[in-house]
């Protein structure tokens, strides 16, 4: 679910602030990591990349309106999955094998050729399906340094912040309660110093 869809789950993370000339870097930054459609014809199963927010199918980002007015930058990192179900590539296997035996007035073939047939039929199996398509949107505030993953996966965090530090050379650390204090303007030191601060009893004991 994005944000189109009104109420979402997000994961919060915290970037370095930008330089001056962020927008036209950002953009070849993206560029160069911009989602690629999978080849059917390859071993690839999974591919990603960045695309526009309005639009899932486009990786052109412009400068000029890279940056809204209230400071976001919004994106989308897209996920394509091209897999064959096991069940499914076996069931056709058995049957080119079935078909192949009853040709040749064989009871089996060897294991070498099922192998071989194996890879045959997967290939013509992923050039008849279509890529599982995955969207995940991205809010990243540069006055703020606030980053917003719309979604709690796990492993769509772990993959997004790999290719976000990758394409902008900048670390994300995730938001704490720590990390909140020091968004909102509580210096380091202060934040070192609550470190020293004594549990206080705020309940009544009786005796």
């Amino acid at each position: 679910m994005g944000l189109s869809s009104g109420t979402v789950s997000y994961l919060r993370f915290v970037a370095a602030p930008v330089t001056e000339g962020f927008e036209e870097r950002a953009c070849e930054q993206l560029a160069s990591k911009a989602f690629r459609e999978i080849d059917p014809g390859s071993e690839e199963e999974q591919v990603e990349g960045w695309v526009r927010f309005d639009d899932a199918f486009a990786a052109d980002f412009d400068p000029s309106t890279l940056v809204t007015p209230s400071g976001n930058v919004l994106f989308r990192l897209r996920t394509d999955t091209l897999k064959v179900p096991a069940g499914t590539l076996k069931a056709y296997v058995d049957q080119a094998a079935n078909l192949r035996c009853k040709a040749q007035g064989r009871e089996k073939l060897a294991k070498k050729e099922l192998d071989v047939l194996k890879l045959e039929m997967k290939k013509q199996l992923r050039l008849r399906s279509l890529p599982k398509l995955s969207l995940t949107d991205v809010v990243w505030n540069i006055q703020t340094g606030e980053v917003r993953m719309i979604s709690t996966s796990k492993s769509v965090a772990g993959r997004f912040v790999d290719l976000f530090e990758k394409t902008f050379e900048i670390s994300l650390r995730p938001v704490g309660l720590l990390t909140v204090l020091w968004l909102r303007g509580m210096s380091e030191e202060d934040i070192d110093g609550l470190a020293l601060v004594e549990a206080e009893r705020f309940h009544l004991i009786r005796e």
